[in-house]
């Protein structure tokens, strides 16, 4: 109840089981058995020809519903790994993960949870005609970079859109030494250049720098805004330790804001978003928080299998990969999506299903060709499908870790090159992006002379927010095929229907060429270390 002298007070206390070659998790042993059914079924109903309509039946399954956006960790996610596992089982790959299995398993953190040490108050110096009353979840979420402890009774300021650079300044004038300040999510209307500024973590660090207790954040009605409280088991840029940092509700920040002279809360939101104001300006009251939060662990699974070109595997191996996560229900990486549509199931038919369904398309064509006696190939070809790349390529990062490890720090030329697919099923009219050719004295030349029809657009950067990084970073020269981002982009609209089905049979038959071609090179790319 916020009244003259009034405190707000909120305290809250928040088998394995073996299918042949299969080891599944404990989590969901009847999903992930109805999953390895779909994937017999994807082998047997599909043929070895790279066709539209082989690549739409595996983009389907993955993005489907039943599969629940393939968050990593979620049901989701074990449902789509031991669906490609299965497949790559009724093929006859070798497994190439752990233990015999095509898994590799991994740890990752997924933020932090609250425990039972929880507490706000707000005390007004002046009435402003407003009762409210606090709920955990529902006014205000510690934010995950928030170090667990407590503040004494701590006066607050209001600072715009906390931001300060040389042509705006929402600090100017204001004192936030050992403050509370409340800051607007994102960036104003119109300031394109201003939107690095906008994370949670840019605003924290520009805080703290300037001596600032803690920081809060609100939402408001921007446009550019996702969910309103954002949970501690969301990662929002930085596993480290920033400084007591809040989200709280448009309630509580109407009832804080609107209350002072400065006009209601829409008022002054607006004011702000259209520039017509930038500094802040301090409040009539003070807020002593404590926050309690412990780090919360998952398991996410990679899928990887070994096609040997002969009776034993070569030296040297291509490998082929993309990830297979996706958000979830918007609860796993960062949503683009706002209001009601941030926990609706993120689908992922372009991010990443369409990868997939291209390696699932190559693996098969290989295969049958190596049935044939007709797999005229130097080496040996790695397929991978790596999960925790929406939270911060945490897969593939376990799996160059562990190479590192086994290989002695040399994971090159054992690996001798790695391409990968990431959001290849939006070709339409446009070219297809080729990726970290710089990587490579060999790529250039290579890249351009399988292209046939098909229009390129070259890249030199080997430095990608993708699976190609990781890989990279340990020696391997990396190609990184990719049609472009479009607006669907991590939305809950990015579905199978929005599929360039005719263009991703494209991508997919100019994969094969690239990765023939590069399994035949007389020796192995040689590998460039790339200045960022």
């Amino acid at each position: 109840m916020i009244t003259n002298r009034t405190t707000i007070t909120s305290l809250f206390f928040f088998s394995t089981l073996f299918f042949n070659w299969i080891c599944l998790a404990k989590d969901f042993p009847e999903a992930e058995k109805k999953a390895v059914e779909h994937g017999k079924v994807a082998t047997t109903s599909s043929s070895p020809s790279i066709n539209q309509k082989d690549l739409k039946n595996f983009l389907e399954r993955l993005a489907s519903k039943e599969y629940e956006g393939r968050g990593t960790g979620d049901k989701g996610e074990r449902m789509a790994t031991a669906y490609l596992a299965s497949f790559f089982s009724e093929l006859g790959l070798e497994p190439a993960g752990d233990n015999g299995t095509y898994f590799q398993e991994f740890s990752f953190n997924t933020g932090k949870k609250i425990n039972s040490d929880n507490l706000m108050t707000v005390t007004i110096e002046e009435p402003i005609g407003v009762v409210r009353k606090l709920k955990p979840g529902q006014h205000y979420l510690p934010v995950n970079f928030s170090p667990s402890g407590g503040t004494g009774e701590t006066k607050t300021v209001f600072a715009g859109f906390g931001i300060s650079t040389e042509n705006y300044n929402s600090y100017e004038g204001l004192e936030v030494k050992d403050k509370w300040v409340i800051v607007f999510r994102g960036a104003p209307k119109d300031k394109n250049e201003l939107q690095k500024f906008g994370p949670l973590v840019n605003k924290a660090q520009q805080a703290k720098k300037l001596g600032a207790k803690g920081i809060i954040y609100v939402k408001g009605p921007h446009p550019g805004v996702g969910k309103m409280l954002v949970p501690p088991s969301q990662n929002v840029g930085s596993n480290d330790e920033i400084m007591p940092a809040i989200t709280i509700s448009d309630e509580l920040a109407g009832a804080m804001l609107g209350g002072t002279e400065n006009g209601s809360f829409k008022e002054i939101f607006e004011a702000y978003f259209n520039n017509k104001r930038v500094i802040g300006f301090p409040l009539p009251f003070s807020i002593r928080a404590r926050v309690g939060l412990d780090k919360n662990e998952d398991q996410g699974r990679n899928v990887i299998a070994r096609l040997k070109v002969k009776d034993s595997a070569s030296g040297e191996a291509v490998m082929v990969g993309g990830h297979i996560d996706h958000l979830g229900f918007g609860n796993r990486g960062g949503t683009r999506a706002k209001g009601d549509e941030t926990s609706k199931m993120h689908l992922g038919a372009d991010d990443n299903a369409s990868g997939i369904a291209a390696i699932m398309e190559l693996a098969q064509h290989y295969n049958e060709l190596k049935k044939k006696g007709e797999l005229n190939l130097k080496r040996d070809i790695i397929f991978a499908a790596w999960s925790g790349e929406e939270m911060g390529l945490f897969g593939s990062k376990h799996f160059a870790q562990k190479q590192k490890e086994i290989k002695e720090e040399k994971v090159y030329p054992s690996i001798a090159a790695y391409i990968n697919l990431d959001m290849i099923g939006r070709l339409e009219e446009k070219p297809l992006i080729v990726h970290g050719t710089g990587s490579s004295q060999a790529w250039d030349t290579l890249v351009d002379s399988v292209a046939g029809e098909l229009k390129l657009e070259k890249s030199a950067s080997p430095y990608l927010p993708t699976d190609s990084t990781p890989l990279y970073n340990v020696g391997v020269p990396i190609l990184a095929l990719f049609t472009g981002l479009h607006d669907d982009y991590h939305t809950p609209r990015d579905t199978p229907d929005k599929i360039d089905y005719p263009g991703l049979e494209k991508v997919s038959k100019y994969l094969r060429d690239l990765t023939s071609a590069t399994a035949n090179l007389e020796s192995a790319p040689d590998y460039i270390k790339v200045k960022r």
